[in-house]
């Protein structure tokens, strides 16, 4: 079966290269006369059970289900070259391919194939005779802790080159966000500098600067009369260590132009985590501020985040319920702080609680109000974890949330729960 599961990842990885390997199969690896080839992947199973997302008990609008992933990865190593190529069928739902299948007007078997798809695809290279990489495909990428720029679920077509000088590692990015009419220039990008050194075992600091081009407006930032973006993003990171206390902070500042109604981008933020390792309990917070948008503003005062749509810290509000600038946000419009702990009851076996606290950082409609009143009060969440590992390849990670909404978000609690059983290869 294995040399069977190795055979068909060669076979995807040379349906996306121009390059053709001689390939003998083997334990665990596939050699070839040009490169080493590794397989790997996981398979991911999602449990969820979700209500009143719309903060309304009398409408129901909740998600219950069950869903399946799997991922492909085939790594290549020839010398200083290396490849990567991952594909993935995205959550497939329990029951819609058969319910999919007994439709007339689908052909049986007609739909499986086509919900795969590639989340990394790039070549890493050195530039001969110089001490510069360059990778370029598509891959997965985050701009300091992630709070500004993540793309670490579909993953995104880029360019980055990089290189050492002395102890400051320093490169450039070019990340195509969107592609217009090919025969236009109305694409949108994103052209980044980013700079990082470890001053220390224990200390990590870091800094980018993205500008980002919208030619055509097509993330409609500063309303409909814009005919052009351009923006700034100007981020500081720093990872550090003492002791048992490790703290992770990011701050963004904006600025630019949404030429055509001249609205200046005025946005920023500032996020700090940390926890404190006391075996076997780990105590984790979080403070974290992002600026939001008054009604009667021109400029784009919030902060505008370019996020994936997997969770980044609460597993119903920002990850499930739309806040001040919809899902997936992070702290767009937001400020919040949490405190929480988790305890090792076992060598596989860890429970724990964070409770968030969140406000808006500029007043927002009042949902529960008939008189246009606002209000700062977006609501309290507690999420209970468990992780629990089975096996040295496999966990099964629970969590369990409680909204309590503040009158921006309405008047009655959301409850959530999602398990993670996961299988890595």
């Amino acid at each position: 079966m294995k040399k069977i599961v190795m055979l068909l990842a060669v076979a995807a990885m040379t349906c996306f290269s121009t390059s053709a390997f001689a390939v003998h199969v083997g334990e665990g690896k596939v050699s070839g006369n040009l490169a080493d080839i590794t397989v790997g992947g996981s398979v991911d199973i999602r449990s969820r059970d979700f209500r009143d997302l719309d903060r309304n008990k009398n409408v129901w609008d909740g998600q219950v289900d069950t869903q399946e992933r799997v991922r492909l990865d085939v790594n290549v190593k020839a010398g200083d070259v290396q490849g990567k190529v991952t594909i993935e069928n995205d959550y497939d739902t329990w029951g819609r391919f058969e319910s999919v299948q007994s439709a007339s007007t689908v052909t049986t078997g007609s739909s499986r194939a086509s919900r795969l798809g590639l989340r990394e695809a790039w070549v890493l290279f050195p530039v001969p005779g110089t001490p510069v990489m360059v990778k370029g495909g598509h891959m997965l990428l985050q701009l300091g802790q992630g709070w500004w720029f993540r793309s670490m679920k579909y993953g995104s077509d880029a360019w980055v080159a990089f290189t050492d000088i002395g102890p400051v590692h320093v490169g450039l990015v070019n990340v195509k966000v969107s592609e217009g009419n090919t025969a236009l220039s109305d694409d949108i990008d994103a052209y980044v500098i980013f700079a990082s050194a470890k001053p220390s075992d224990t200390m990590q600091i870091g800094a980018d600067v993205t500008y980002a081009n919208d030619r055509r407006n097509g993330l409609a930032f500063g309303g409909a009369s814009t005919k052009e973006t351009q923006a700034y993003n100007i981020g500081l990171n720093a990872d550090v260590k003492a002791g048992p206390v490790g703290l992770k902070a990011e701050a963004d500042v904006q600025t630019g132009k949404a030429k055509g109604n001249d609205a200046k981008f005025k946005g920023g933020q500032v996020v700090v985590q940390g926890n404190v390792a006391m075996d076997p309990v780990t105590i984790n917070f979080t403070a974290a501020w992002g600026s939001g948008k008054k009604a009667t503003d021109k400029d784009i005062k919030q902060m505008v985040t370019f996020l994936d749509a997997d969770q980044h810290y609460t597993l119903l509000y920002e990850y499930k319920i739309a806040g001040p600038c919809g899902i997936n946000t992070g702290f767009c419009n937001t400020t919040a702080i949490s405190a929480g702990a988790m305890f090792a009851a076992t060598t596989s076996l860890s429970v724990g609680a964070d409770v968030w606290f969140m406000q808006a950082s500029e007043k927002v409609a009042d949902v529960t109000s008939t008189t246009g009143a606002t209000t700062n009060e977006l609501g309290t969440e507690v999420d209970v974890k468990l992780n629990w590992k089975l096996a040295d390849n496999l966990t099964w990670n629970w969590t369990l949330g409680y909204l309590d909404p503040g009158k921006g978000l309405g008047k009655d609690a959301s409850t959530g729960a999602q398990g993670m059983l996961t299988m890595k290869f």
